[in-house]
């Protein structure tokens, strides 16, 4: 039988592919698709990840049929060394146990940032802002930025948390806290993060004045931009 494999983030990259189709015997799991790609794709490991079938969540036991379309999606939160996730709980009692857990003996240097809604902006008090975002593809963003952040720096721990719904002023919207054995990576990193996050993640921001509302638009990376 014939299935259609679909591959994101770490895992696209290490099999240079992201789509392709894989030839199974009937009866065969997803364990068994596993173990082919991984042959396949010399370096590939996907036990620390999820499989879905048809968009639904399968175990390794899964069986597998003629044209399903199978996915393999690494961890999104990158395991010990990365914490990334969207959350609608305040930010800010968050930031004493990122740090704490992103400080280690060998990293010399850690880096925060902490964004929060800012009033008045352009000379209009701001009520509130409204976040939304498209989860799913949100959380395999921030592990895209945390993946680009590795490969041009030598780093430790990265966490980036945005909030969801609604953030009043001075509440933190963002938070990326960044470390590394010397201090210019981490702000070289923290600096690309927060730029990163605005270029491509996922997450959209409404402005809620006294007199009215609206959404805010933001930079958008000119490669991934839709023309004629």
């Amino acid at each position: 039988m014939r299935i259609r494999v679909r591959l994101f983030a770490a895992y696209r990259e290490t099999a240079g592919e992201g789509e392709l189709e894989l030839e199974l015997p009937e009866g065969a799991t997803v364990g068994d698709a596993a173990r082919a790609l991984e042959a396949r794709f010399p370096g590939l490991a996907l036990g620390e990840g999820m499989a879905a079938v048809n968009a639904g969540f399968a175990g390794r036991d899964a069986p597998l049929k003629d044209g399903d379309e199978l996915a393999f999606l690494p961890p999104v939160s990158g395991g010990e060394e990365e914490r990334l996730f969207l959350t609608e709980s305040p930010l800010e009692p968050l930031l004493p146990e990122l740090v704490a857990w992103a400080v280690r003996p060998e990293y010399g240097a850690s880096v925060v940032f902490l964004g929060t809604t800012r009033s008045p902006n352009r000379g209009r008090a701001v009520d509130h802002l409204v976040y939304e975002a498209y989860p799913e593809m949100a959380e395999r963003v921030l592990a895209q930025i945390a993946d680009e952040m590795r490969a041009r720096w030598g780093l430790g721990r990265i966490a980036m948390v945005h909030r969801l719904g609604r953030v009043d002023p001075a509440e933190a919207s963002i938070l990326i806290v960044v470390s590394s054995p010397h201090r210019p990576e981490a702000f070289e990193a923290g600096r690309y993060a927060i730029e990163r996050v605005k270029q491509v993640l996922p997450v959209w921001k409404k402005e809620v004045l006294k007199d009215g509302a609206f959404w805010v638009e933001g930079r958008v990376d000119p490669s991934l931009q839709l023309g004629e």
